[in-house]
């Protein structure tokens, strides 16, 4: 490109207009992926907290194990999506036994609104 067209160019459209349409376009994009990640989370978060119910209302062997894979299924998801903070909170209410679990349900709950900005 001829650098008097680019010149021109600038000039006759403003260097102020077109930084302020790429500042624009920038925020716009960013918003879009924050909101994007912010669907994800909570999807995966919800998902997870409805397969963690049903598998702790499972009466039977076999509504067990579907139970279990439903909520395997939804762990994975998490795994994608979630921080690290969120990842080791699922597992240490996996890992916690009768006595300790709801007290580690709390702090994964804690864990998932921080990260999508619920509360602090």
């Amino acid at each position: 490109m001829d650098t008097a067209l680019v010149i021109s160019f600038l000039t006759a459209f403003g260097l102020g207009s077109i930084v302020t349409a790429f500042v624009q376009s920038y925020i716009a994009t960013k918003q879009q992926i924050d909101q994007r990640r912010f669907e994800e989370r909570k999807s995966a978060y919800i998902g997870l907290l409805e397969a963690f119910r049903d598998a702790h209302l499972a009466s039977t062997s076999e509504r067990i194990d579907e139970a279990g894979k439903v909520f395997g299924y939804w762990q994975m998801r998490c795994d994608l999506v979630a921080s690290e903070p969120v990842r080791k909170s699922i597992q240490a209410v996996l890992d916690a036994d009768r006595e300790d679990q709801p007290n580690a349900v709390e702090k994964m709950k804690s864990a998932m609104r921080s990260e999508i900005g619920l509360t602090k």
